[in-house]
């Protein structure tokens, strides 16, 4: 009777274990808004603003990729948590898309574990295994289906493209054989560039979001003394019109990148 009275009361134990059951991590959604700005004031294309120097200048095209977003962590394991493996960011909104610039564009991720973070993690380009596919390899839609240049053998990780007043004579030139353009584009795995901008992130079971901006500026920020001649701590746009990440400019295209990391604010 004493060894049956213990049998059942091991039974009830093991029957009242089998009953609990694990806590389930409550999880939330959070969205990442992306919006450009030119030294606070909202980006639109086609908009003539002040470059550093002085003189005008005017964009047509903005856009970039960004690759492994994750929210960090000091107190959990994993210390990142994965939210964006890639995506491309195009804030090329003009003057009539006023509404849209502001409201910029805007990438929702689900089922991330509630609690504190101490930051977010943001690739800006395209990280090395994803850059080693090409365009084929994707259906329409995706992300990495366009924005690839075979001459690198890479996507293009940043397009800034515009006009300016190259000769300071008060206007710009948008056409034909005297055209002021620019265009600076930036790629292959050298030029990848990855930042960690602390914040402390609440992420609640009721919907969040983070407010990721851009100010365009300060992309061209450049102290080479072989990139800045006139000492103003930016690059001289009218003698370096152009990047394309060839080895004569591999070191605009990697300062470029790595601005994208200077020139962002998270709130």
């Amino acid at each position: 009777m004493k060894y049956f009275t213990i049998l059942l009361l091991v039974c009830c134990f093991f029957i009242a274990g089998c009953d609990e059951e694990p806590e389930e991590q409550a999880v939330s959604g959070v969205s990442l808004n992306f919006t450009a700005n030119y030294d606070g004031e909202t980006f639109v294309t086609f908009k003539d603003y002040t470059y550093p120097d002085g003189r005008k200048i005017n964009f047509n095209n903005f856009g970039f990729f960004v690759s492994d977003i994750a929210l960090v962590s000091d107190d959990v394991t994993p210390t990142n948590t994965d939210l964006v493996e890639v995506d491309f960011i195009d804030l090329s909104y003009d003057e009539s898309q006023i509404t849209l610039a502001e409201t910029g564009k805007t990438v929702t991720i689900n089922d991330i574990p509630v609690g504190n973070y101490s930051g977010i993690k943001i690739g800006f380009g395209v990280k090395a295994d994803l850059n080693r596919s090409k365009p084929t390899d994707y259906g329409n839609g995706h992300p990495l289906s366009r924005h690839y240049w075979d001459g690198w053998t890479s996507y293009i990780f940043s397009m800034i493209e515009g006009y300016a007043d190259m000769d300071e004579d008060g206007t710009i030139v948008t056409g034909g054989m005297d055209t002021e353009s620019f265009t600076h584009h930036s790629g292959t795995n050298e030029v990848y560039h990855e930042v960690i901008v602390d914040k402390e992130i609440d992420l609640t079971d009721t919907g969040n979001q983070l407010s990721i901006k851009i100010n365009v500026r300060d992309l061209f920020r450049n102290n080479s003394p072989d990139r800045d001649l006139n000492g103003d701590g930016y690059l001289d746009i009218e003698s370096f019109r152009g990047t394309h990440s060839n080895n004569d400019q591999l070191d605009i295209a990697k300062t470029i990148m790595t601005n994208f990391g200077r020139a962002v604010t998270v709130e």
